[in-house]
């Protein structure tokens, strides 16, 4: 059995391999085309003409910026393409997620090092380029130094619309079509590769986010119980509202995520190190350098204010195990807009997480922006495609106009997982139900 397991995964490789190098030939020779175009195109317009020596070195140095930009979309689709097929449009990336992948060296590790592949890939093309250009300077009258630099200038803005055409279309390519099944939380989520993917650095998206909820949660009633629905596997979302909760309940739908929350709240050693993130969380409320000792007092208080494991189910009409219970504060993060794909339903789900919170009390929300999935571990789950008018619109109906507050942040480093902007909230004095109504009548 091992041995035709062995067959089969070489097999396997050998595919993915083949179609790497297939796309490699298809993806260079199209690069070439588009760069060579684009180049020949400028010089023959005659719009850089006679801008000098130094005019076109300044211009050739200002497409690199274009290029780098065109790039960036390159290499976080090319990640995306590897985590979800091992496949990939660089051979030296492909070789490089395979090694590290072998050796166990950790998701940032393989993802750091198939983009070094990428990038040192990509550069190597541009040689072709120069030695084309300067060989013509030589060999020929007719080329002018000037010339072959705006050519080369051209050369990079073609490639940069290339390589922003390829992420945009590896985009395409992964994203779930309408009629095919996202993976499934009961059998396709893990947890710890969530942690790894999502959690190993304070990344942009969460720095955004912990210093919205830090802002935010100045304003949330003061000693009393707060909910974190929808918590995952995480902890650090406690961080910004701990010092304001005389206790905190964390809710989620996988008993797995709970179990990673409990193993931290025991300290245990192989938990997730949740450190760099109480430290962000302290930078966001005012202190410049935050000491170690203050960080870990952030953590302490947050394991002693953290009093219950909540398992809740945003499809039932009352989603906690208590269904009268409503909280003074309320926070939410990537839960409804994580759970499904579907916006009609998405409003049914934030109706009931607003539906948990108290007259008068807080909600607190963060959700994914303008994407139909996410990515864990190569795997697509769903999310509706929202914008921010579909928060404010939900909250609305349920909180003082003046006491609503929707951001949009992009986050264009995240279009790794999926997306590339975040939708952050805040409702404080959630209206009494029959105001609610009597308003919308």
């Amino acid at each position: 059995m091992r041995d035709f397991a062995g067959t089969l995964s070489s097999v396997t490789q050998a595919r993915k391999w083949s179609a790497t190098i297939v796309a490699n030939i298809v993806s260079t020779y199209a690069l070439d085309a588009a760069a060579t175009a684009a180049g020949a195109i400028l010089v023959a317009s005659g719009l850089c003409a006679g801008i000098g020596l130094a005019g076109a070195a300044m211009l050739l140095a200002g497409s690199y910026l274009l290029w780098m930009g065109g790039l960036s979309s390159g290499l976080a689709a090319n990640w995306r393409l590897l985590e979800a097929t091992g496949t990939s449009t660089s051979i030296l990336s492909k070789l490089a997620y395979d090694l590290t992948g072998r050796r166990a060296l950790g998701s940032g590790v393989r993802r750091l090092a198939s983009a070094a592949g990428y990038v040192v890939f990509e550069l190597a093309k541009e040689a072709p380029y120069y030695l084309g250009a300067f060989g013509l300077v030589l060999a020929s009258d007719a080329i002018s130094a000037e010339q072959a630099l705006v050519f080369l200038a051209g050369a990079n803005a073609g490639a940069a619309v290339y390589e922003y055409g390829l992420g945009r279309s590896t985009a395409v390519f992964l994203r779930p079509r309408k009629d095919e099944a996202y993976a499934s939380f009961e059998t396709g989520w893990n947890p710890a590769t969530y942690l790894t993917d999502y959690y190993s650095d304070v990344d942009v998206d969460e720095q955004s986010t912990l210093r919205f909820f830090s802002e935010q949660a100045r304003r949330m009633p003061c000693e009393d119980a707060a909910l974190v629905f929808g918590v995952g596997p995480t902890i650090h979302h406690v961080f910004p509202i701990v010092t304001r909760a005389s206790e905190i309940h964390l809710g989620d739908y996988l008993p797995g995520n709970l179990h990673e929350i409990a193993r931290w709240i025991g300290e245990d050693e192989s938990a997730h190190d949740w450190t760099p993130f109480a430290e962000h969380t302290l930078r966001c409320e005012g202190a410049v350098t935050p000491g170690r000792e203050e960080v870990l007092e952030r953590e302490r208080l947050a394991r002693a204010r953290i009093t219950a494991l909540l398992e809740v189910d945003i499809r039932r009409d009352r989603p906690l195990p208590d269904p009268q219970r409503l909280y003074a504060t309320v926070l939410s993060a990537y839960c409804a807009d994580s759970a499904t794909a579907d916006l009609k339903e998405w409003r049914l789900y934030m109706k009931r997480i607003v539906g948990l919170v108290r007259p008068g009390g807080t909600l607190l929300i963060a959700a994914l922006g303008q994407t139909r999935s996410y990515y864990v571990g190569g795997r697509a789950f769903p999310s509706p495609f929202l914008e921010g008018a579909d928060i404010a619109g939900v909250l609305r109906d349920h909180f003082p106009e003046k006491e609503l507050t929707v951001r949009t942040v992009p986050v264009p480093e995240c279009a790794q997982h999926g997306y590339s902007s975040i939708i952050l909230a805040a409702g404080h004095l959630r209206k009494e139900e029959g105001e609610t109504r009597s308003e919308a009548a």
